[in-house]
């Protein structure tokens, strides 16, 4: 979603982004209590790649630039009936027409109700590597326009958040490139180590965007090998104490946190229980004080350290001490082909809008559709069936062979998933995501075929490729079907339909496994865990296993904390 063209490499592979799966139809906000929460959705009539803002009066506006004319501005497009109709492009005001573009207007709904933009804006110098902070508000109600000013020179990241504080501090988080090499890492600590070439800060105002400071803070994090950035693309929320917590990208497979009493002073960066791939959270407060954040909560593939095939959310209310959810907002759907030459093509860069009703819009880091409805009651649900009614829409099986869908054998008009090891070359495995819960059952109705060659099931707590080869050694909890059938102290039988259920309990960090009702086995839980919400299939078939195995039905039913 980002406007620039720069060699930088997480910000030069906006422009390959495309749609992320979700059901698209058309969407009514605000379901009552009585109906059940709405599955994610495009939002419909919304064509730009715009952010949204929630004005004073509850209209929305989604804001993006244009040319027009030869002459840039900045524009929106207007819903008065919560994002499920927009209507026609409207001037806001004319920019400044020069050598280099005004990308992505970040906008801020101020405490008057006037608007706050922020921009990214490329220096036309030798190096191409300058990509300055710009700033312009509106005053009047929003009826007139400063000249937009650059208010932060250097080399930013993308700007992704920008908040207003109950007392009325605007804080703009953001990341910078720094001089700093492996031959120049610094003094101190930090020539033991190597901290990437970023370090993220804020700007901030006490004046309603007049003049601007930046923050003592320079905020650093380990990088795990030289060709990494460190501590990139900040967002950042208020809690209910007026403590601000700030999430910042990184390379080691999780968000690290900071927290301020004041947003201008920062405490050193430490690593969260956040599992993430090398990609920036969404964060946003709803009017009711709970915080919903948007992420990749992905791990194990080169690009972005982790990919970025999946976004998912979870929402918590209690100021992110705990969450809910962990559920796939949305999917690449063209997650059967390969990564194009550069960058990637999944889903990233989540900017949430809190709009009415307690509904939320969010980005996706597309460049079409990229606007989700998301509603909260969503992230609560318990209780999730597949009976591939719905074909594999809900399943990640890319980059894998004899992953199928076969005509159930005992049921007419039926289908069941078909994991076969059908090409040497190839691995075999299917990944589904269920509401995350740190106790939770689910049940598997599989039949294995004569001559299946070896299966496992891993349960666990963040998604990684069908074709990962290191699961195994990062599942919370892994169980192994042998050539014969046998697990454990059962056996399941060829040709025959049996029910295998887990029962998970994470504080007594075990997993019960059993067979029609038997208990066959107690599976060690391999580490800490905010909650399981993956199941995989996985062939261990070492050549060709012709037969497999067939499942008809999965349930999973999660107790809540």
């Amino acid at each position: 979603m980002r406007f620039i063209e720069t060699p930088n490499k997480f910000m030069g592979t906006i422009f390959l982004f495309t749609l992320a799966t979700a059901t698209i139809a058309a969407v009514t906000c605000g379901a009552s209590a009585e109906q059940p929460a709405l599955k994610p959705a495009f939002v419909s009539n919304l064509k730009e790649v715009s952010r949204v803002a929630k004005l004073p009066d509850g209209k929305l506006i989604a804001i993006f630039t244009r040319d027009a004319g030869g002459t840039p501005e900045l524009v929106a497009r207007p819903s008065t009936d919560n994002g499920k109709t927009w209507g026609e492009i409207q001037s806001l005001t004319p920019l400044p027409k020069d050598e280099s573009a005004w990308g992505s207007p970040e906008p801020l709904v101020d405490h008057n109700g006037e608007l706050q933009i922020f921009f990214l804006k490329v220096r036309k110098i030798p190096s191409g590597m300058d990509i300055d902070i710009w700033h312009m508000k509106s005053s009047s109600g929003r009826t007139s326009w400063r000249v937009p000013r650059r208010i932060w020179e250097g080399y930013t990241g993308s700007l992704n958040c920008v908040i207003q504080m109950r007392n009325g501090r605007i804080l703009l988080p953001f990341s910078y490139m720094t001089k700093r090499s492996w031959a120049e890492r610094g003094e101190g600590f930090d020539a033991f180590t190597y901290m990437g070439r970023f370090n993220c800060s804020l700007l901030y105002s006490d004046d309603h965007g007049d003049t601007w400071h930046q923050s003592p803070s320079h905020l650093k994090v380990t990088a795990p090998d030289l060709s990494t950035e460190g501590a990139i693309e900040p967002v950042v929320v208020e809690r209910k104490s007026g403590q601000v917590w700030m999430l910042l990208r990184t390379q080691h497979g999780r968000f690290y946190e900071s927290l301020s009493n004041d947003g201008i002073t920062w405490s050193r960066p430490r690593p969260t229980r956040i599992l993430s791939s090398d990609s920036p959270a969404g964060l946003v407060r709803l009017d009711d004080g709970r915080i919903v954040m948007f992420w990749n909560n992905c791990l194990r593939f080169p690009y972005a350290y982790g990919g970025r095939h999946v976004m998912h959310g979870a929402i918590s209310s209690d100021d992110g001490e705990s969450w809910r959810g962990f559920r796939e907002v949305a999917r690449n759907p063209r997650r059967d082909e390969p990564p194009p030459p550069r960058g990637d093509h999944g889903a990233t860069y989540p900017i949430p809008c809190a709009i009415n009703d307690g509904k939320i819009i969010t980005s996706t880091g597309l460049p079409t559709n990229y606007n989700l409805f998301v509603d909260p009651a969503w992230f609560y649900e318990t209780k999730k069936k597949e009976e591939f009614t719905n074909g594999l829409e809900d399943w990640s099986v890319f980059g894998v062979r004899g992953i199928e869908l076969a005509s159930h054998p005992h049921k007419p008009g039926a289908q069941v998933l078909s994991v076969r090891k059908t090409d040497q070359d190839w691995p075999a495995g299917a990944v589904w995501n269920f509401p995350s819960g740190k106790k939770g059952r689910l049940r598997v109705h599989l039949l294995l075929k004569p001559g299946f060659a070896g299966a496992r099931i891993g349960i666990t707590d963040h998604f990684s490729v069908p074709f990962d080869d290191l699961d195994e050694f990062h599942n919370l909890y892994n169980l192994v079907i042998s050539p014969s059938g046998t697990i454990g102290k059962g056996k399941l039988l060829p040709n025959r339909w049996h029910t295998l259920e887990f029962n998970w309990d994470m504080s007594k960090r075990r997993c019960l496994a059993s067979v029609d009702g038997r208990q066959v086995a107690v599976l060690p839980q391999g580490r800490d865990s905010l909650g399981a919400n993956y199941i995989r299939l996985i062939s261990t078939a070492e050549r060709v296993d012709p037969a497999g195995l067939m499942v008809d039905e999965i349930d999973v039913n999660i107790t809540p904390e």
